[in-house]
């Protein structure tokens, strides 16, 4: 795979086919997805647009996709690719995402009448799909015993500000980073006071406000205000698999996503946080997204029923 960025906001796509490579008249699949980035990913954030891009170059160079005509592709060429990463090992979930960034460009070139008929590209269906809901009180203090032992502290502060805020590991990693002139990479700026950081170039492409507590303030803190300067994917991800082994072995959707989870549980179960609070917190656009993380709790199923008084007597 080559591509390289000149300018570090920019991301290049991936190989164009020069005249030399296609003796084809019509426009291939890879000079399409080149000539129109700008309609492709014009509602994409930077990160979604990286990845997008990585898992395309992949499918350009497949059975040398990426030199065929547009024109000549249908959605069984997609499902042979599909089944081609499932053999490489692949999730559902993670094949899925390969073919939402392959529909972006069909849909893009049917929209603009560089093909006639739309390639509908439907996801996999995926099965036993069991990522947790949220930590238990329990499960949060194995974490915050394990993490304060571990080799990498900086984890633990991670996981705080997750439980404590709902932001994205993106989201903490930005904060404290210069602003993107372009606006395309996400950062975060804390207030004077302490009391919030102000979260720029989100995934909703909207900024947000996330108060912070005395716990998350002082996770902020112990990581210098910077959490990106303390952070390795690699020691962040070997700390996280031996905390998994540890709370919840076997379990490979135990995950540090599941904190934003936890807090939006957290909020609606134990405090009574109405969902459009909740919904603002975590920065949906959409208060049915946030439905999707507010999980009822067994502590408050029983409130409701106990509620009822006896009304059998």
């Amino acid at each position: 795979m080559s591509y390289t960025a000149t300018d570090p906001f920019r991301v290049t796509l991936w190989e164009s086919i020069t005249e030399g490579e296609s003796q084809m008249s019509e426009i291939t699949l890879a000079d399409f997805a080149n000539n129109n980035e700008e309609l492709i990913w014009n509602r994409a954030c930077h990160q979604h647009k990286v990845e997008s891009i990585r898992r395309l170059n992949r499918f350009f160079k497949f059975q040398d996709y990426g030199k065929r005509p547009i024109r000549s592709f249908n959605l069984m060429d997609v499902d042979i690719f599909t089944s081609h990463l499932k053999q490489e090992g692949l999730s559902e979930s993670t094949c899925n995402r390969y073919r939402a960034a392959i529909s972006k460009i069909f849909t893009t070139a049917y929209k603009y009448e560089k093909i006639d008929r739309q390639i509908k590209i439907p996801l996999e269906s995926e099965k036993h799909k069991s990522r947790p809901n949220f930590f238990s009180p329990e499960q949060i203090e194995q974490c915050n015993e394990f993490l304060s032992q571990c080799k990498h502290p900086y984890v633990l502060h991670f996981f705080h500000l997750g439980l404590e805020t709902g932001m994205r590991r993106g989201e903490i990693l930005s904060i404290g980073e210069e602003p993107d002139p372009k606006g395309r990479k996400p950062y975060g700026v804390i207030s004077k006071d302490r009391k919030k950081v102000m979260l720029y170039n989100t995934k909703s492409k909207h900024p947000r406000e996330v108060p912070l507590n005395k716990f998350a303030e002082a996770a902020l803190t112990a990581l210098d205000d910077r959490p990106k300067k303390h952070y390795s994917k690699k020691t962040f991800y070997n700390t996280w698999k031996k905390l998994r082994d540890h709370v919840a072995y076997g379990d490979v959707n135990f995950v540090f996503h599941t904190t934003r989870h936890t807090c939006a549980t957290l909020l609606a179960n134990e405090h009574r946080v109405p969902t459009a609070i909740v919904s603002e917190i975590l920065g949906h656009q959409s208060a049915d997204t946030t439905r999707k993380y507010v999980h009822v709790t067994l502590k408050t199923k029983s409130d409701v029923m106990n509620q009822l008084g006896g009304i059998s007597r």
